[in-house]
């Protein structure tokens, strides 16, 4: 997918401005309104192909999930959102993840973090068979508005990391 970065990027540092006293007053709805999403022609939609069974998965949520006891939260006060990414173990239990996103209700996902990163299920499907392996190390993204960032900076590392961990298909579960 390609966008002009160029162009994008006064148009959020725009939105920035004008949006900041609305952000501070959290009226998110109406400063969302506004944002200059990006629209691009060209998605790489690629068909699945394979066979689960031999194949290598990661699993991506953007619930704002991080390690309690290891990692740092996701900046929640910043109207740029927080464009960096946190690594969850495959043996994550409930109790390890904190939640870092000021975006949505988080009671469903403290109660159970399949809702929003079923890594369970996933090694469920692995343990039937189902899927070949689910990879040791998945990952979680926050509220981001910084695409610039996000683009230029944690995508590239983060593809050069599930290259490396010789993944075929990632899941990605938006919240």
């Amino acid at each position: 997918m390609t966008f002009d970065l160029e162009k994008f990027n006064p148009a959020y540092q725009r939105w920035v401005t004008e949006s900041l006293p609305e952000f501070r007053a959290g009226r998110m709805a109406e400063i969302v309104k506004r944002y200059p999403f990006v629209v691009s022609d060209d998605v790489p939609w690629t068909p699945y192909r394979g066979q689960p069974s031999e194949q290598t998965f990661a699993l991506v949520t953007s619930g704002g999930f991080f390690m309690k006891d290891s990692q740092p939260a996701f900046d929640t006060v910043s109207i740029h959102g927080d464009p960096s990414l946190r690594e969850i173990p495959k043996t994550v239990s409930q109790g390890d993840i904190g939640i870092a996103h000021a975006q949505y209700d988080h009671s469903l996902a403290e109660k159970d973090i399949n809702i929003i990163f079923p890594i369970h299920r996933m090694i469920e499907l692995e343990e039937e068979k189902i899927i070949g392996r689910v990879v040791a190390t998945n990952y979680s993204f926050s509220y981001v508005n910084d695409v610039v960032t996000l683009v230029t900076e944690t995508i590239p590392k983060f593809i050069s990391r599930i290259k490396a961990d010789g993944v075929d298909v990632v899941l990605l579960v938006p919240v």
